[in-house]
């Protein structure tokens, strides 16, 4: 597949109470056909009121991000930890076989939302950034059960609601979903490193990601065929993928692609900010990640051991 197709989620928008028996089955049929060839897709038509709340996450995001260096140290992320500031230049989201690659930290700097985050890891003065942060991660919860739904009609999975129970407890401390703001400085005055882009080759760890990206482009994702994808911003959709979680759970039927984010090329861009809202939906703690088809290609295991051996994979921890 050449390009991220683009999928009208309308037949199960948030705003109905059932799915549209005329088009249910397209909209399963489109979503298994982008999930089982490329991993990526463009959603349109899944609920106004969910872009309200985007719209007021970009705005609080874009003000945090212009606090001064200092303030916003306040609010670092402890190492260890998830939750708080990530500065530019100390993550790089290249996943160990890539690394040579990418020998230099990320151009981005970020912030992390993972219930339960410390008062600490928020900033004095700002109350608008968790109020809103906390509310989209849980809004954004029914459409990430909707789509695990259509993935599952469309594996013909004997439970169409296999993957939605498992992501019941998103926004407590026994969910695992999460959200990242991120912003990726103007690069027009900086010294770039060979090599060095504002987000490394990888793939995600989770169930399924829900990216919101605004004005300016980058995100690339690898095909099949071993050629990079551009999936540039388009007004009135959302960005979906599926992670590693999802992938092994289906026994490799859907599939994780890496992705990354390239540096701007042409002299406006290079000077302009870019800004993205990524909700990682994730298994819920107790969850034990076990092919669903019982065929046993991957053993089973808890999803915390799981997620200890993506992060040590990621950071070649042995």
């Amino acid at each position: 597949m050449e390009s991220v197709p683009i999928v009208d989620f309308s037949a199960y928008s948030l705003d109905r109470d059932e799915p549209d028996p005329d088009l249910f089955q397209k909209l399963i049929d489109d979503i298994y056909e982008a999930f089982t060839t490329i991993g990526f897709v463009y959603l349109k038509n899944y609920d106004g009121v969910l872009d309200e709340k985007v719209d007021k996450v970009y705005e609080v995001t874009q003000k945090f991000f212009l606090f001064d260096y200092e303030t916003k140290m306040k609010c670092e992320q402890p190492k260890g930890s998830y939750g708080g500031f990530i500065r530019v230049g100390t993550q790089s989201a290249s996943q160990t076989e890539d690394v040579m690659k990418r020998p230099h930290m990320d151009l981005r700097e970020g912030f992390l939302f993972y219930p339960p985050v410390s008062q600490k890891a928020w900033p004095e003065g700002m109350p608008e950034l968790r109020e809103n942060v906390e509310d989209l991660l849980l809004t954004g919860k029914e459409l990430l059960h909707r789509v695990l739904e259509v993935i599952a009609r469309g594996l013909k999975y004997e439970d169409p609601l296999i993957f939605v129970k498992s992501h019941q407890k998103t926004g407590t401390a026994e969910g695992c979903s999460s959200i990242r703001l991120n912003h990726y400085p103007p690069t027009a005055d900086i010294e770039v490193e060979e090599k060095q882009v504002r987000c490394g080759e990888h793939s995600d760890y989770g169930s399924i990601t829900l990216l919101f990206q605004k004005d300016q482009g980058g995100l690339e994702i690898l095909n099949r065929q071993g050629q990079w994808v551009s999936a540039p911003p388009i007004d009135g959709t959302i960005v979906v993928n599926i992670g590693d979680a999802l992938q092994r759970w289906s026994a490799d039927k859907l599939l994780s692609s890496k992705h990354r984010v390239v540096n701007p090329v042409s002299e406006s861009d290079k000077r302009a900010n870019r800004y993205s809202i990524i909700y990682f939906g994730s298994p819920d703690v107790e969850t034990t990640l076990e092919c669903v088809d019982g065929s046993n290609k991957y053993p089973p295991i808890n999803l915390k051991e799981y997620n200890e051996q993506q992060y040590n994979k990621q950071y070649n921890i042995s």
